[in-house]
């Protein structure tokens, strides 16, 4: 609760001033949570270099919890698995993700705890890093904070994305990237967690879709909030917007919707500019 209270009314200070420009100062925090990460079970299944962690449970839906510091990355390898973040700083100042899902991973945060995760450095010639990257599917839950920072390009990437829980997100990636970049991303009804996505060239960039039901989502400072493809980039899938639930408030953005023709509906979401 030391790190979290400092933080949140920090944040929404900054939220909630006029003309304030809102951003994550990741360096700022970083210095809190020493230079050690503990990985709770510590066993077989997890393997530790220097600057990499590979988790392999032998079944799914197995548990790991994660705090302290870390820089390098973390790889996830069973379907499943989810990393439960408890004050963690996760980073990776190698040019990498500082987390890796090689298959369907949820992350979580734990209730009245802080949790980062960044990516930095310098990438590869033309790779487009992501702080936290999935190769299949990906889940963001939990009851406590989580602040994902990729300022190499993207900030969260993966096949589809859904968002659940009571907590409190924040993602800011780059004017050339997003903050979340997916086929597809689905909010379910009845999720309460709050939302910040900030200062890049989309919130939302889905190949295909973007279903929304619940949840508060505080879009600011980005080129288009919700953008898909079309059938012209992909003639193969659906590509729609769909916002049938929670509350978006909208500041600072050129736009709120890049989609297939005809294919943004609201019926149902409060869409508030501030």
């Amino acid at each position: 609760m030391r790190r979290l209270v400092p933080l949140v009314i920090a944040l929404f200070s900054l939220a909630n001033a006029f003309s304030a420009s809102m951003s994550l100062d990741v360096e700022k925090e970083k210095k809190s949570f020493g230079t050690e990460i503990t990985i709770s079970p510590m066993d077989k299944t997890v393997t530790v270099t220097k600057n990499k962690i590979v988790i392999k449970p032998a079944s799914e839906n197995v548990t790991y919890t994660i705090s302290g510091y870390f820089n390098g990355q973390i790889v996830n390898k069973t379907k499943n698995t989810i990393l439960k973040l408890k004050n963690a700083y996760l980073e990776n100042t190698s040019g990498e993700p500082a987390i890796y899902g090689d298959a369907k991973t949820e992350i979580s945060t734990t209730k009245g705890t802080s949790n980062y995760v960044v990516s930095s450095g310098q990438a590869k010639s033309g790779a487009k890093v992501s702080a936290i990257e999935c190769r299949k599917n990906l889940v963001l839950g939990g009851s406590g904070i989580l602040s994902v920072k990729g300022t190499l390009y993207h900030a969260v990437k993966a096949d589809d994305v859904k968002i659940k829980g009571s907590g409190l997100f924040f993602f800011e990636a780059t004017d050339k990237g997003s903050c979340i970049n997916c086929h597809s991303l689905a909010v379910e009804k009845d999720k309460t967690f709050a939302a910040y996505f900030l200062n890049s060239k989309n919130a939302v960039k889905a190949d295909n879709t973007i279903l929304i039901q619940s949840g508060d989502f505080f879009i600011y400072d980005n080129a288009t909030a919700f953008k898909t493809d079309t059938k012209k980039d992909d003639p193969k899938n659906p590509h729609f917007v769909t916002l049938s639930g929670g509350t978006i408030r909208l500041r600072g953005n050129k736009s709120v919707c890049e989609t297939e023709k005809d294919s943004y509906k609201v019926n149902g979401a409060a869409l508030i500019e501030e």
